[in-house]
């Protein structure tokens, strides 16, 4: 006769019945994941039920875990307390990236490719603006010119991995779902390419030299400032995924 002491089932929680545990007022703050439904109370970063300002305790955040910056092993350090029921499969909705997709994801390739031209479209028009301070000493003048077209250079080769790598980010990290925020990244992206490619074609097609005269000069001058704007408004909506408030 087997003696043993079996262990008990785990607790099915239906939708409805985790929606109960959303850490307020005194409650218990539990989360989903995968099926499994995890205690998170304890967890400072789950404050009255809330992380980040952007999740809620008392509910799945299956789909939430793909675009999270953390690895889903983070779910290893709270105690599973039962199981979901009632739900899809986990999963069942997420797109399978091919290997090069998978590699850029893994290897964070367009948050390296996009901090370029976000920096050095902002420099840019910074160091030319200097430059006129500096019109009546030539070798000032024309080191910082050189110095604002280098950093535009730069900025206009690597909007376009930004750009690509920002769509494999967009269509596997979040279902290629065309929210607000990525409607004004999207169009930021497009104008930064307009306006660099537009102002290398007016620097080498147009100008004939770095003198601060001429309608050229100042068609180049102008789209150069224009990067500024672009850019901050694309750093502000990036940081809105990155940091939802």
């Amino acid at each position: 006769m087997d003696t043993s002491v079996q262990p008990a089932p785990p607790r099915r929680f239906t939708t409805e019945e985790l929606e109960k545990f959303d850490g307020k007022e005194g409650r218990a703050a539990y989360i989903a994941y995968r099926g499994k439904v995890y205690d998170v109370t304890g967890s400072k970063l789950w404050r009255n039920g809330v992380h980040l300002r952007a999740h809620h305790a008392g509910e799945d955040l299956t789909a939430n875990m793909i675009a999270a910056p953390h690895d889903a092993d983070v779910m290893e350090r709270f105690e599973a307390v039962g199981v979901l029921i009632e739900q899809d499969e986990p999963g069942s909705d997420v797109l399978t990236p091919p290997w090069w997709a998978q590699f850029s994801l893994d290897h964070h390739l367009h948050p390296i490719a996009v901090h370029f031209p976000t920096a050095l479209g902002a420099v840019a028009p910074l160091f030319a603006i200097l430059s006129l301070f500096y019109t009546a000493n030539l070798r000032v003048y024309e080191t910082l010119q050189w110095v604002a077209f280098s950093n535009l250079v730069v900025c206009a080769l690597f909007s376009i991995p930004a750009v690509i790598t920002g769509i494999v980010s967009w269509y596997f990290n979040y279902s290629a779902v065309m929210t607000p925020i990525y409607r004004v990244k999207w169009g930021g992206s497009i104008v930064l390419l307009v306006i660099s490619t537009s102002a290398l074609a007016v620097r080498f097609g147009w100008m004939e030299g770095l003198e601060p005269a001429g309608i050229a000069f100042w068609v180049y001058m102008v789209l150069l400032v224009l990067h500024a704007p672009v850019v901050a408004v694309l750093g502000h909506y990036g940081g809105k995924i990155t940091f939802p408030s």
